[in-house]
């Protein structure tokens, strides 16, 4: 399928690379589109809103000034994309004093939505690997100031390629350093956070020496300083890169949520102090007049109305767009290439996914999608598609008729009439099919299933324009060689992901089980990316004093 059907920003088609087996190249040592405007100023963390609100109150603090009078005096329209929204590159990098200074383990598109009142943010991942260039998206900022170019222009060039990466349009970037960021948390008086899992790391990085230090932390709510948020933040080695990102996401709401809660902007001596804390911890090219225009903003947008993105190597899970290849094709180092013809597929997500996050950050829908052919796995691949594009499917099975000519998309209304809000998108993702209002009552018997709102039959005709699953033909992969035992083999025909404890099914369920040979059955995945083999030091042995080290 033509993923461009429906592509929103008119962007050159970047120069296809050939991809060939090649060697990992590591990094060789150490114009904006708003015109020469680059400022420094004082706060971090890499959170769109605080940043905002800090400075509308040092500025409203310093001026003396009615708040709603600056707004009027001195706003200026931000620059949007063809789709009228505003996309802010956010880098964090370590900065003095700390491991790999100038590379850039965070990477976040903050995409604002104005017309939802929505900010998506769109987390890459640091090993994400460039092919074209050799290296992680990490190190794109850190060769190019190698090479002699000023931070302005490297930030230029880290911009170019996320633009290349995502399709996103990219108008404005703050890079913020570890020091800014524990000092802002410190000036608030440490934030909280809910920690989801405990966290024992015993090979964190020690500041600039080629030692390891122990970081744990126990799951709950904790109150977290500068020092212990950054190591919040920047943990990986016990869990993984992307659970890092949804950690470094939560510690933005959580700073957001504790800089309003001070009441930031009505304070000049917090402001005051939060001010001479840190300094010089950001580079943007947000001109004050932009600033100020976001600041209208600030008040309107909750914490609900961020809505964090992923992009992760989990073929059946929202953001699964990328795989770790076998280590032999570079130089036995751990990194993650996108599923698909060069960045396509992540292309197409980012496109699809942008275009619908209202309906994907609050939920109402209950999917089913069944098989109604012969083809093994179909409503299995019907499963990893739509979950892969954040929509949530409870139940995947058979249909209760086989083989089915046509596809058909049912659906059920809410009290206003109007169709699911996931309808849309699940006509793009498997387009061509019919839809018809109300849903088959044998799909809606048990009690899982009772709440659907749409029901996905897939027939014959979507064999023809099904969009192909790029995780089935993965290049620089090996699948690991394990013996398995039959036992899995044969596996429920009908099955549901909402609830995997309850193993009940109907009487006609069963049937549907026994009389069936070649049924919807699940495949045994061998898609699982290889574990990292990363090597076991004790925290008295040396880290690699590489760049590619950093957590």
């Amino acid at each position: 399928m033509d993923f461009k059907t429906r592509r929103i920003r008119k962007k050159p088609k970047p120069q296809r690379v050939k991809r060939k087996t090649t060697e990992f190249k590591a990094p060789k040592g150490h114009s904006s589109k708003k015109g020469d405007y680059s400022v420094h100023f004082a706060t971090a963390g890499g959170s769109l809103l605080l940043i905002v609100l800090l400075l509308v109150g040092i500025y409203w603090a310093v001026s003396s000034l009615d708040f709603s009078g600056i707004v009027f005096s001195f706003g200026k329209s931000l620059v949007t994309d063809e789709t009228g929204k505003t996309n802010i590159l956010l880098i964090g990098t370590g900065g003095e004093g700390h491991d790999g200074a100038d590379l850039t383990d965070t990477l976040i598109v903050a995409s604002i939505d104005y017309d939802n009142l929505i900010v998506p943010m769109l987390s890459i991942p640091r090993d994400f690997y460039i092919l074209p260039r050799q290296e992680r998206i990490n190190s794109v900022y850190f060769s190019a100031l190698a090479e002699g170019k000023t931070s302005k222009a490297a930030i230029q060039e880290l911009e170019n390629t996320v633009e290349e990466i995502t399709g996103i349009e990219i108008q404005y970037y703050a890079k913020v350093d570890f020091g800014g960021f524990v000092d802002i948390v410190d000036a608030l008086g440490g934030v909280d956070v809910d920690v989801e899992n405990a966290i024992y790391d015993p090979y964190y990085p020690k500041g600039e020496t080629i030692y390891y230090e122990t970081f744990s932390i126990d799951a709950g709510p904790q109150t977290l300083d500068g020092e212990t948020a950054l190591k919040y933040a920047r943990s990986r080695k016990t869990t993984s890169d992307f659970d890092r990102a949804k950690r470094q996401q939560q510690l933005l709401f959580a700073i957001k949520e504790k800089a309003l809660s001070l009441d930031i902007l009505t304070n000049p001596t917090k402001i005051g102090n939060i001010y001479d804390s840190v300094d010089d911890s950001i580079e943007t090219n947000l001109s004050l007049g932009e600033i100020l225009e976001l600041g209208k903003l600030a008040e309107e947008f909750q914490k609900e109305n961020l809505y964090p993105l992923v992009i992760n190597d989990d073929p059946t899970a929202c953001g699964g767009l990328v795989y770790t290849p076998a280590r032999e094709f570079f130089s036995g180092a751990s990194v993650l290439l996108p599923v698909g013809e060069e960045y396509e597929y992540v292309n197409f997500f980012v496109d699809t996914v942008m275009n619908n996050i209202q309906s994907i950050s609050n939920p109402t829908d209950e999917i089913q999608v069944l098989n109604g052919t012969k083809t093994e796995g179909l409503a299995y691949e019907g499963l990893n598609l739509l979950s892969r594009f954040c929509l949530p499917v409870v139940y995947y099975g058979n249909s209760t008729e086989k083989p089915l000519e046509l596809s058909t998309i049912y659906y059920k209304t809410d009290e206003e009439g109007n169709p699911p809000q996931s309808l849309e998108m699940i006509q793009t993702l498997m387009p061509n099919l019919q839809t018809q209002e109300g849903i088959p009552p044998e799909y809606l018997e048990t009690e899982r299933r009772m709440n659907s709102t749409i029901v996905v039959e897939l027939g014959e005709d979507y064999l023809q324009n099904r969009i192909e699953d790029p995780f089935k033909t993965l290049e620089f992969y090996r699948p690991p060689t394990t013996t398995s035992s039959n036992d899995d083999e044969d596996e429920n025909d009908e099955t549901t992901v909402a609830d995997e404890s309850d193993d009940t099914t109907t009487g006609a369920e069963e049937t549907t089980e026994t009389e069936t040979t070649t049924e919807e059955t699940v495949p045994e995945s061998d898609l699982t990316p290889e574990p990292a083999a990363d090597p076991t030091p004790t925290t008295t042995e040396p880290a690699p004093n590489t760049p590619d080290t950093q957590q």
